[in-house]
């Protein structure tokens, strides 16, 4: 499920993250994780970050302070 529009795709079109001390890294096989689905990375930044702050309990105000990993996969699709 895509955290972020909360819809149901097949586990390999989504991409997989997981948030270590505050940053968005690829998922490292270890601890939880959350999927985001390719249509949702190009929606507006504002709504991205507003749901990832909410569920990971953090107060960025922009992709690129999520880290790089996020970012790079953000423009990859925009």
């Amino acid at each position: 499920m895509c955290i972020i529009c909360r819809g149901r795709f097949e586990q390999n079109t989504l991409t997989r993250f997981q948030i270590n001390n505050g940053k968005v890294t690829q998922f490292s096989k270890v601890g939880r994780s959350c999927y985001m689905c390719l249509d949702c990375f190009k929606l507006d930044e504002k709504r991205i970050v507003r749901v990832i702050n909410s569920k990971f309990k953090l107060k960025y105000k922009k992709l690129e302070e999520f880290g790089d990993f996020f970012s790079s996969k953000v423009r990859e699709h925009n």
